[in-house]
């Protein structure tokens, strides 16, 4: 009797698990930074697509693939300040989920960050589940280079560096402002954070 339970409970799990899998073979291509992203049907014909963003619509939170490091420090140090994270693994890759609800729209709001290769991305999507589309996403990127720590240790460094950035350019603004034709700037590279004085 056990025996027959254990086989009808195989028959059926083997039924359900091709039923929910994705099948992502028919889906569009998007190249997005260094990467080529599946993209699901119903996010076909983009309002943008460009080499740093594939871009639904109008609205970005709709759904977008986003090449982030040309602007990481900032977007990061944005997204950590200003919606709710957590940590969690999608398809092999180590990634922070951002969530937040906005009130102008009414919606939950997702931004999923990680890496492929050495480059980091995030895809943003309307609700606040990471679904099985959106881990078929990601899934077709490129596997990491990072290590689970170095991962993470990258962007804790990027979040102290937007930290310094905007500490020093808020001490800059409670200054009296006087025209001299000099301006002062901020900058953040390999070499640490820098500002001076440009005339």
């Amino acid at each position: 009797m056990i025996r027959k339970i254990l086989i009808i409970l195989f028959v059926v799990s083997m039924m359900i698990g091709p039923a929910g899998a994705i099948d992502s073979s028919n889906w569009t291509n998007a190249t997005v930074g260094y990467e080529v992203f599946k993209i699901p049907p119903k996010y076909e014909n983009p309002y943008k697509s460009d080499f740093h963003m594939y871009e639904y619509d109008e609205d970005i939170d709709v759904f977008t693939v986003r090449y982030v490091n040309p602007a990481i420090m900032e977007l990061y140090g944005y997204f950590l300040e200003h919606n709710q994270a957590k940590k969690v693994e999608v398809e092999g890759h180590d990634a922070i989920h951002f969530t937040t609800y906005d009130r102008h729209d009414g919606t939950n709001n997702s931004k999923l960050w990680f890496s492929a290769g050495e480059e980091f991305y995030y895809i943003a999507w309307r609700g606040n589940e990471i679904t099985p589309e959106i881990r078929e996403v990601v899934k077709s990127a490129s596997d990491s280079n990072y290590t689970h720590d170095e991962f993470y240790d990258l962007l804790n460094d990027e979040y102290h560096n937007y930290q310094i950035v905007n500490a020093i350019e808020s001490q800059r603004y409670d200054y009296p402002q006087q025209d001299s034709g000099h301006h002062s700037f901020v900058s953040v590279g390999s070499n640490g954070v820098n500002f001076g004085v440009m005339t």
